[in-house]
This record gives C-alpha cells, structure tokens and sequence, in this order.
C-alpha cells in the first residue's frame, strides 16, 4: 500500500538545483508502482542472458566464490595441520614418506603393500601424538617441540571460535533475503492492524481468494507429480509476486479500480503468509532443538521489549541478527526470523494526533517569531534550528517504529535485494530444447498451477465466499475482473524461486526446470490477465469508504 498522497513539501515551487536535475527521473521512475517490476524483469534478463553464454562465470561467482564470516581465534583448537616453520607442511612430510616408500618398494616388492600400511599408520600415531600433546597444559610445551624439531618449529595452526562459510548465492538466499522477509512481515502486520485485512468483512474476499489460489495450484501439481520424485515441488506454484502483480495494474492505469488493486494487493500479503508458513512447515527437514529454544528466548525478549513500548528500532535490528542465526542453525530456514522480528515491531504511537498538532504547531510559532526578517537562515539562529529539531522529533513520535522502518527497508528490498535475489537465482542454462525442458513432470505442474490453477482458485473461493455471504465484491469490480487479477496472482517470481530452491536443493535438473517453468507461467499469466482487464468495461470510482483501509492508521491509538 502506497502512502503517497502527492503532499507538496517545502520545496515544491523552488527551482531545482544541479544534483535535483540529475536524480530527477530516477525519483520520478522509484515512485512508479510498476518500477519494482521493471527492475526486476531487467535483472532476470541478464541473468538468463549471462547464464546461457558464459555460465562458468556466473556458476564461478554466485556457486563457486565461497564468503567467510570468522569470529575470534580459538585457542583450543584440535583440528589444524601442523605447519613447520619452513614451510613445509605435515601433508609435504607425508609425501616425502610416500615416496621413500615407494623408492624403496622398487626393491622390495613383494612387502610394496606392508611398507605402504605401516608408513600409512606411522604417519597417523604421529598426528595423534601431536594433537594429545598440544592438548595438555605444560608450561615447557614450546620449549620441548622446539628442542625435538629445531629453531624453526611453530604451534598448530588455530581455527577460529567460530566462521559460517557459504557460496554468494546462499548468502543471498539466507541472509538478504531475511530482510525481504522483514518487509514483508511488517506489511502483513501493517495490513491485519489497520490495513485491508483489520476488518472481517473486508478482509473475507482476499482471505478466501488467496487460499483458492494456493489450494488449487497445489492440487494440480500433486496431480501431475504424485508417488514422483518431484513431489516435494507442491508449494512452488503457490507463491504470488506482489512487484510484479501489482506493477502490472499500475500500469493498466485509470481503467483499473482502485478496489481492484487493494484486492490484489491483500490477496498477494495474505498468499505471502501462506507462503511463509508452507517453508516454515513442510520445508524444514531436520529440526535442532537447543537452537530454537534460544530463537525462542530473543523472540521473548523482544516481545517484552514491546510490551515495554521500547522505540528504539537499532536496538531490535540488533537483537534480530543473533536470532537470525539461531533461526539458521534451528534447521528452519533462517528467512523466517525476518517475519518473527517483524512481529514484535511495536506498532503504537508515542503520542496521539492532538499532542502533535499542537506541540507542532508551537514549534511553528517559535520559528515564525524568532527574527524579525522572516529570510533568516536556520544556521544562523539557535532557536529556528531548536524549533526545527522539535518538529522533527514531534514526527518520529507521532510515526509508530513498524511505519518508519517499513519506510526505511522498502526501497531497499524492491530496488536491491530482490534484484539481487533475481540476478543470483534466475540464471539457467537451457540444455537442449525448450519442448524438452518444459516436459518434466515438475515444470507441467508448475505451467498449469500458476497458469490454470492460479485463477480458477481464486475465483471460485471467491464466489464461495459470496455465495455464503460472508463477502461481497467490492463496487466497481466484475468477476471478470477478480478472474483477471487471479490470472495476475499466476505471477509467482521470487517466491516461487525461493521454495523451489528449498524444494530440489539436491537436484540441479529438477532445480533448472522448476526455473523455467516459473518464467514461463509467469509471463504467461502476466500476459493472460492484462489481456483480459483490458477488456474489462472501466467503472466509477468507489465512495471513499469502501475503497478499502486507511493508508497508515497513525491517528488510531495502536
């Protein structure tokens, strides 16, 4: 939900200045609904571009290049190989042993395999011998080494405390990606507090529309799939790209309802949730559970913290990242912290709107009467800078933290992350024909649940929903319109990614196809459902009250 209401700032009739020039159509480009989109077909265009020409440089980059995260010197450590202070290693004195064997077995071959098991358990009751010494506490420790093995003799090499050693693309995927997952957590909350999704009757229709579109796409797939090795593939074709969906609207322009897109837009957070719980469930294989209990234990402190009404947002980012990593280490997939700190973002304002308003308004005053030439710069008057220094602290307590950090991470997650995510994961080399790769079991699933299953789920939970009474379309909008948006909703990009990475982690065919067949019916759908809004009759705008929920609620008392 955009909270643009094209409000003129201080600014507005100045003329721009240099810099202002320059980063206009970028600002004017950031602020298109459709510009996340953008980005982000752009990047999976390179990337398959990039994949199919040169992929030993893109598999080198993203699979290949290995990135360490090293805590501390453990001086403990067992594991080292002894390194002389020549140089030479304990692995160089096993070759030289290997050879003086093998020298010698050109004499003796009958005893070539005696020599070679005896050198073999020498060398390792040597190790052995090493490793118990260093483990005892002796103060002529160094000292004997060094009358055994000569000035030149130094201790084991040390291991570190602690180091987390994954290849880019994983760090992507685990790590970057938790702060999508933030995003979109903050959303999810944002929306059931004051959104679309706070009152019941609104919220029925994407509720219902969002579980259609998961149901149906999943049974389609079992369908094509089922007692097959690609089954563990079901909850690919759930997944709604909310950039992409709405981005497409966007562009559509005036034609397009506004209920229509608060529809989509609720259905693609509540699909999200159901996303989120489908990894968290079915996709967590091996759980360790001294780690979750510690997860456990910072998500408590966090909720205590707000609880407390703490509006110190450093302070949970802080607290998130060593919940991020027990997360990890849990064996549940360590995006899903980003959603568990999301929820105990405090939501609440510090002060109310008539406190505002009116601490705001003296602030105001003060800077108005400070001098008598109202051109006075604010650097060379105290008490316009104090005054301005109020407003804006006014703003921040007015603002609840789950807004301004919201704010803060949106851009970066629509114009970095999931670019990112995309360029990293998007890349796959087609073997042989399209015909060929798009007949695996699992890419037929995927096309038809997306495709097919996506809108036909969609509008038939919805007519359910009607049916029984519990919802009712907003004005303005067909079912022809609710059909178009569920094709829309076949959009599955990044989450749909996302889980087939989880999916076929031990299958790169299955993984490459699985790709494909998300591209495909995402364009498909893309195509699909603009195709038929555009042929939906244009209809008046709804009365404001039943355009959908408040943009950011802060006058409710959270």
């Amino acid at each position: 939900m955009s909270d643009d209401h094209h409000i003129p700032t201080a600014a507005a009739d100045l003329n721009p200045e240099p810099g202002e020039r320059l980063a206009r159509p970028f600002q004017r480009f950031a602020s298109l609904s459709s510009s996340g989109g953008i980005i982000l077909l752009l990047m999976t265009a390179i990337a398959m571009i990039w994949a199919n020409k040169d992929y030993d440089s893109y598999k080198e980059i993203f699979n290949d290049t290995e990135i360490r995260i090293t805590v501390a010197d453990n001086p403990h450590d067992k594991h080292g190989g002894g390194d002389h202070g020549d140089g030479h290693h304990d692995d160089d004195a096993h070759d030289s042993a290997a050879i003086a064997g093998s020298d010698h077995a050109d004499d003796h071959d009958d005893h070539d395999d005696v020599v070679n098991e005896l050198l073999d358990e020498t060398q390792e009751l040597a190790a052995d011998l090493t490793n118990t010494t260093a483990d005892h506490e002796d103060p002529h420790h160094d000292d004997h080494h060094a009358a055994g093995h000569g000035d030149g003799w130094h201790p084991l090499p040390k291991e570190p405390h602690w180091y987390q050693g994954l290849s880019m693309v994983h760090w992507i995927n685990d790590l970057l990606m938790a702060v999508f997952f933030l995003v979109v957590g903050l959303e999810i909350k944002r929306e059931i507090l004051v959104g679309e999704l706070a009152s019941p009757k609104r919220a029925a229709l994407p509720i219902f529309g969002a579980l259609g579109g998961m149901v149906g796409p999943a049974l389609i797939f079992v369908a094509f799939n089922f007692g097959k090795e690609t089954i563990s593939g079901w909850g690919i074709p759930m997944a709604t790209d909310i950039a992409f969906a709405v981005g497409i609207l966007a562009m559509l322009g005036s034609r397009i309802p506004n209920s229509l897109k608060v529809f989509l837009t609720s259905l693609a957070i509540v699909d999200d949730l159901g996303a989120l719980v489908v990894i968290a469930v079915f996709y967590t294989e091996n759980l360790e559970m001294a780690y979750l209990g510690y997860a456990g234990s910072i998500i408590a402190v966090l909720m205590f913290m707000n609880v407390l009404r703490v509006r110190w947002i450093t302070l949970y980012l802080v607290l998130g990242l060593p919940l991020w990593y027990c997360v990890y280490m849990s064996g549940v997939h360590a995006t899903i912290a980003g959603v568990l700190l999301a929820v105990t973002i405090p939501a609440h304002a510090r002060v109310n709107p008539v406190n505002f308003v009116f601490s705001t308004r003296k602030a105001l005053d003060v800077f108005a009467n400070a001098h008598d030439d109202p051109d006075i710069a604010v650097t060379q008057s105290s008490e316009r800078r104090a005054a301005v220094n109020a407003i804006m602290h006014n703003s921040r307590l007015v603002l609840p933290p789950l807004h301004r950090m919201e704010h803060v991470l949106h851009p970066w997650a629509a114009f970095v992350i999931i670019p990112i995510f995309a360029l990293a994961n998007a890349g796959i080399p087609i073997h042989g024909g399209i015909s060929e790769n798009l007949s695996d079991p699992a890419a037929i699933g995927i096309i038809l649940g997306l495709f097919v299953g996506k809108p036909v789920g969609i509008a038939l939970f919805c007519m359910f929903a009607c049916k029984i009474g519990i919802a009712s379309l907003p004005r303005g909008v067909s079912w022809r319109h609710i059909f178009g948006a569920g094709m829309l909703g076949g959009i599955g990009f990044t989450m749909a990614i996302f889980i087939a990475n989880l999916a076929y982690a031990d299958s790169i065919t299955h993984l490459e196809h699985a790709k494909l067949a998300i591209l495909v019916a995402s364009a498909l759908s893309a195509i699909g459902g603009a195709g038929i809004l555009l042929t939906c009759k244009s209809a008046p705008e709804p009365e404001p009250e039943t355009m959908g929920p408040l943009v950011d609620g802060d006058e409710d008392d959270e």
